[in-house]
Formats: structure tokens, C-alpha cells, sequence
């Protein structure tokens, strides 16, 4: 079951207040879709697809969540054919088959001249869904993500305040002493610093703790 992008503005809304209408509505929920992408990029899923190769054809569409190939099949057999539901197909003997990716698009060269299903494994990232929701997104990731989300929710704050011209350093004088007093700005900007020091640092933790449980103890 997927995790609502509502729910996630909700929690978000919950955990930083508006001030004088900032975060605006709009705010939030790119504050929990640019979150959702980063947390995307540093923290990416393994995932599998079938491309549908079709002769003639050299262009294919990739899955909305793609981010980059980890791995695309190897088909072709030692002796430079490729066996396919339809038959065997022979290959030159300089045939060197490459694949460029644009954007959500794959391309082969030279256009293939065969007919297959091959799998692709890929990195994926947190998108939404027809329904608004993040399918593959767990209460621990949301509880990290949602870290992100928070610091970039206080700096939309603090940007608020520095163009309002309410979040400006304050500097006065005490006798011959000049005393300087961090600015509201200042001091949102730098819970979300410490917020987003924190999302890094369970990033980082959930990474380590999966190549522990990926080891295996070959000792006797």
C-alpha cells in the first residue's frame, strides 16, 4: 500500500508550522516531491524491466521512475546469434551493439534486427502514482525523507522573511561594545542546516546497515 502525497503535506504542515502564510500550500507539497527526489538520487531502488525489442525499431520508452541502468541482458551467444521465439538470428562478425539514454528514452546502435524481450535492471526513484501515491515508499524512508522536506519547508520561511524585510540581521550597541543578534532568517536557516545534516546522516546509517545484512560470513 502507498504512502499519500496529502499525508505526507500533512505531516509536514504538522511538524513546520506556517508563518504569515509561508510555507504556502504550493510550498509544501514541492517541499515532499523535491525531498522525494532527492531522497531518489541518494538513496535509489533496484528495480526490473522488460523492453520489448522490436526489428526496425531503435528507440523504447523507459519506466517513469528510471534514473540510470545498473544492468541490460546479455543475449547473444558465443557463436554470434541471438536465439529468439521466432528463430535464430545471425550477427556479423563486427557486430558491436550500444545504447544511449535520454530522459526516459533508450536507444540502440546499430537499430536491431531482432525481435526479444530483455530485461533491464535499473534505479529507480520515489514517484507518485495515478492515485497521488508513493507505491514503494516505507514508514522508514518517510521518516527520513520527511527530514528534507523539513529543512527545505524552513528556508522557504526564511526566504519569506529576508524579502519581507523582517528577517534582517539586527545590530546594536551596548556602550562602546556593537552586539550583532542573529536575524530571524539566520536562525531558521540554521535548524534547517542541522535538519538536513541529520537526513544525511540516517542516509548514511540505512546504507551502511544494508551492505551489513547483503555480507555473508564464509568463516568456519
Amino acid at each position: 500500500m502507498g504512502i499519500a502525497l496529502a499525508d505526507l503535506v500533512t505531516r509536514l504542515q504538522a511538524d513546520i508550522p506556517a508563518r504569515d502564510g509561508s510555507p504556502t500550500a504550493t510550498q509544501y507539497e514541492n517541499a515532499v516531491k523535491d525531498a522525494a527526489a532527492d531522497f531518489s538520487r541518494r538513496k535509489p531502488m533496484s528495480l526490473i524491466t522488460t523492453l520489448s525489442i522490436v526489428s526496425g525499431t531503435a528507440a523504447y520508452s523507459l519506466p517513469d521512475d528510471f534514473l540510470f541502468v545498473i544492468k541490460l541482458d546479455d543475449f547473444a551467444d558465443l557463436e554470434g546469434v541471438i536465439h529468439t521465439a521466432s528463430g535464430i538470428v545471425p550477427l556479423s562478425s563486427n557486430w558491436n551493439e550500444r545504447f544511449t539514454v535520454n530522459g526516459k528514452t533508450i536507444t540502440f546502435t546499430p537499430i536491431p534486427t531482432y525481435t526479444l524481450d530483455r530485461t533491464l535492471r535499473y534505479a529507480a526513484g520515489h514517484v507518485l502514482d495515478d492515485d497521488d501515491e508513493y507505491p514503494y515508499l516505507t514508514d522508514e524512508d518517510v521518516g527520513i525523507l520527511l527530514l528534507k522536506a523539513q529543512a527545505l519547508a524552513l528556508r522557504a520561511q526564511a526566504f519569506s522573511l529576508i524579502t519581507s524585510g523582517t528577517g534582517e540581521i539586527t545590530e546594536y550597541a551596548i556602550g562602546d561594545e556593537r552586539v550583532k543578534k542573529a536575524s530571524p532568517s539566520e536562525r531558521l536557516s540554521a535548524v534547517a542546516s542541522d535538519l538536513e545534516q541529520q537526513y544525511l546522516a540516517c542516509l548514511l546509517y540505512t546504507s551502511d546497515a544494508a551492505d551489513e545484512e547483503d555480507s555473508v560470513d564464509l568463516g568456519g
